[in-house]
């Protein structure tokens, strides 16, 4: 009796040991080690049965380790799906070995650990995959204080804002001529409530001019990628067009009086001489026409004083143009 229950305590022992082999030979459930996933987009855990010969699937699930959850279960022709996750094959059936699990709408907290099991009338197996979950900042938007017609000369404060990064970002300031002002800017990173961040950043002009009107925004990740990028022109108060053509009259009459001026006296000095030198030749005819022409006679005095006369009355002439 002994050595009769001891054989068959052998034969059951390799019979459950041939069973198991047989399991893990016959059925085998292949998945990627890791996937990832982008925040508001599908995501795909890909998981595969492996048999030797056609098997049918009788059990599926689908747990999510980390919040400890049942999120797909497959039984006995019946499906329980967890709103968001669902089979990746629409018209997914016992006889089909893909098993993947689709994520319609990826969220921060879907990352983690998952495991998938299956159980056929040929054995069963089970695997866990992990899901890495990221997201992109959305373009970023600028708004300024003061905004709208600002004068010359003064402060102006301008924000850069963005959401939507899974990770704390940078927000970099260029102006244009592209001079890096990012160490004269303020950046505040914080986490919202759907684990997701949140970026602003305030960069202040001091006496902002019109000839610096361009600033840009960069929004880059912690590795140095750039994500998004806006730019924002200062709005300056339009300037007076009428003391502007106040200016250029005046301008314009000093350009053209200046000339003026300065030929009207050169023409006034020209007529001076003319008349100066006109006065000494009459001076110089009067004075020879007073020597005697003959020697011991008396000079006739009429003529000269009839020539100095005709003289003066022609210098009073030219004088009086």
């Amino acid at each position: 009796m002994t050595l009769a229950t001891t054989f068959l305590f052998f034969v059951i022992h390799f019979a459950c040991i041939r069973a198991g082999n047989s399991s893990e030979t016959f059925v085998k459930l292949e998945c990627k080690e890791e996937f990832h996933g982008v925040h508001g987009q599908q995501s795909l855990l890909q998981c595969n049965v492996k048999a030797v010969e056609n098997v049918t699937i009788l059990t599926v699930t689908w747990k999510n380790m980390k919040a400890d959850t049942l999120l797909l279960e497959y039984h006995k022709d019946t499906s329980i799906l967890t709103p968001g996750f669902k089979f990746a094959e629409p018209s997914w059936n016992k006889n089909n070995m893909n098993v993947s699990l689709l994520l319609t709408n990826t969220k921060m907290a879907d990352k983690g650990l998952y495991e998938c099991m299956v159980r056929t009338d040929s054995g069963d197996d089970k695997a866990t995959t992990s899901l890495r979950v990221t997201a992109k900042y959305k373009t970023p938007t600028m708004s300024s204080i003061p905004e709208t017609n600002i004068k010359e000369n003064t402060d102006v404060t301008i924000f850069c804002n963005s959401t939507g990064g899974h990770q704390k970002g940078l927000i970099w300031w260029f102006d244009q001529i592209g001079t890096n002002w990012t160490r004269s800017a303020e950046l505040l990173a914080k986490e919202t409530d759907d684990g997701l961040y949140s970026l602003s950043s305030k960069f202040t002009v001091l006496k902002a001019t019109s000839s610096y009107t361009n600033y840009t925004c960069k929004v880059l990740t912690v590795n140095g990628a750039e994500e998004g990028m806006a730019s924002f022109v200062i709005q300056f108060a339009p300037q007076d067009l009428g003391s502007k053509g106040a200016n250029f009259d005046s301008v314009s009459t000093t350009n053209w009086l200046a000339p003026v001026v300065v030929i009207g006296s050169l023409i006034t000095g020209l007529l001076a001489a003319l008349l100066i030198f006109k006065r000494r030749s009459v001076q110089r005819a009067r004075r020879q026409s007073t020597f005697p022409l003959m020697s011991g006679h008396q000079t006739d005095t009429r003529h000269d004083r009839d020539v100095e006369a005709e003289g003066l009355n022609s210098e009073d002439q030219h004088t009086s143009l």
